[in-house]
């Protein structure tokens, strides 16, 4: 009887709500979650969504959901070709809704033949400016003309707008648009479909134990400094890309795009969900898992080649007293016949942990020089930490200077942010200010002088910030070995 009142009830919902105009009679797999955990009937429906509970929680199918209308989508108009593949414009199908916000009604698409093995699509607001990742920022190549062949085909709907990229070697999707497709001022969301055998990588950076992405899994990007021993925990960086494996070949995609966003994975589909920003997506159509990360890094960039030395033995550790302890720690490595190619350094030896600077009496200048004088001769190289939080410090020449040419990051007011780090009250140096990057190289440089040091250890430049203390988390093993992990809190 229990069971027969639970459909009957779900199923007059289904009806009632459908005679006052919106439509909720949608499948499973293309129900979009209107909801967050714990959502109550009554607190769904105030919001405009359809509520429909599952027979089962596990089955990743939301209860609360977005009617029809509310995940409509846009239509396309005004198609043509151009030099480099197609623009057009997107209209808002009906009224949208009114949950985070009003839908923008006209969008600007751009279609990119970016290479033989890349697609590039691009949509933003038509008529206001909306915060995308800067060129100046991760250079991209600038696209003049199409590739003389591609590897790939790419066809769209117009009515709902919707799109789908084919590997033409083995006719696999390898990016198909769902047409439930949101775009609002502080809300975008979208979603790929594909085949259930599929599996998914990346997505990252977070501490995970497993290698392939799980199903019915929400992964958010939002990056933290979270000690690395803490699993399932956003770390120091935020990758939006993903690779897929169907049937022994690989592709990727990735949302080039800086705002905090939770990416859901089901069994056949992927979506993305943004809080600002622009869609400029990338389809990479592989087909080896090389050939992704290759036509990924020909768009970001190509990684660095590390120094030889820093593929060596490095030691390092947050507590050292001063830097006569640290000289005996490598007098140890020496006559213990420990390989030891580089020594690190923490915020231990900065004045009160202010960067660019020592402290007077437990790492005097002359001494810390010596020491390092003796690292280089021995073949052997020095590496200390620079965190960019600046400390609010009369007479200090890096709060000075950037005081003076206001290069800090302001507030919505105006006035320099002001924040707490390891040093205490900090301002941080805004960095996409055309001024800064020089006012930072001419710091590290009068530094480098003093000690010349052989690398930098960039720390907390997410931005990271914290009460001027620290945590550290420890395992201890066998005959009291304990490893421990201190972070900023």
């Amino acid at each position: 009887m229990r069971s027969a009142v639970y459909f009957l009830g779900a199923f007059l919902i289904s009806v009632s709500l459908a005679s006052a105009g919106t439509t909720c009679a949608i499948a499973d797999v293309s129900k979009q979650d209107c909801g967050y955990p714990g959502v109550t009937q009554a607190s769904c429906e105030s919001k405009g969504c359809c509520w429909l509970p599952t027979s089962a929680r596990t089955t990743g199918t939301p209860w609360c959901y977005f009617s029809a209308d509310s995940s409509a989508g846009y239509s396309v108009s005004d198609w043509a070709e151009t030099a480099t593949g197609f623009s057009g414009t997107l209209q808002l199908l009906g009224s949208g809704s009114s949950i985070y916000g009003p839908d923008i009604k006209t969008l600007k698409l751009d279609v990119f033949f970016q290479s033989d093995s890349t697609l590039r699509v691009k949509i933003t607001d038509a008529e206001q400016q909306r915060w995308e990742i800067p060129q100046s920022v991760i250079p991209r190549p600038e696209l003049t003309q199409q590739p003389s062949s591609l590897r790939y085909k790419f066809t769209y709907t117009d009515n709902p707008f919707s799109f789908e990229v084919t590997r033409l070697s083995d006719n696999q999707s390898v990016f198909k648009m769902d047409p439930t497709f949101i775009f609002k001022d502080q809300y975008i969301e979208f979603t790929t479909r594909y085949d259930a055998n599929a599996r998914t990588y990346g997505l990252g950076e977070s501490t995970r134990l497993n290698h392939a992405l799980k199903t019915d899994t929400t992964y958010t990007l939002w990056a933290a400094d979270i000690g690395a021993m803490s699993f399932d925990k956003n770390l120091y960086g935020a990758y939006p890309m993903y690779l897929q494996k169907v049937n022994g070949k690989a592709h990727g995609g990735m949302l080039l795009n800086s705002n905090g966003m939770d990416v859901t994975l089901k069994a056949d589909q992927l979506t993305f969900k943004t809080i600002g920003g622009v869609v400029d997506f990338y389809v990479f159509v592989g087909e080896s898992p090389s050939e992704v990360v290759k036509q990924y890094t020909s768009i970001v960039g190509r990684p660095a080649i590390p120094p030889y030395w820093s593929l060596g033995f490095h030691n390092c550790k947050w507590g050292y007293e001063s830097v006569y302890e640290v000289e005996q720690i490598v007098a140890n490595y020496t006559a213990a016949g420990i390989p030891l190619d580089t020594q690190w350094m923490d915020i231990d030896y900065m004045q009160d942990y202010r960067d660019f600077t020592l402290d007077a009496k437990d790492f005097p200048q002359s001494e810390v020089r010596a020491f390092v004088d003796k690292l280089h001769a021995n073949g052997q190289h020095f590496v200390p930490i620079i965190d960019p939080g600046i400390m609010i410090y009369s007479g200090y020449e890096a709060y000075d200077r950037g005081l003076k040419e206001g290069l800090f990051i302001k507030d919505v007011q105006g006035n320099n942010m002001g924040a707490k780090v390891w040093p205490g009250p900090v301002y941080f140096p805004d960095f996409l200010h055309p001024n800064t990057q020089q006012y930072w190289t001419d710091m590290l440089q009068d530094f480098y002088n003093i000690v010349p040091v052989d690398g930098i250890w960039i720390d907390m430049n997410e931005v990271g910030l914290c009460m001027g203390m620290g945590v550290c988390m420890c395992v201890c093993m066998h005959e009291g070995i304990c490893m421990c992990v201190c972070v900023c809190i």
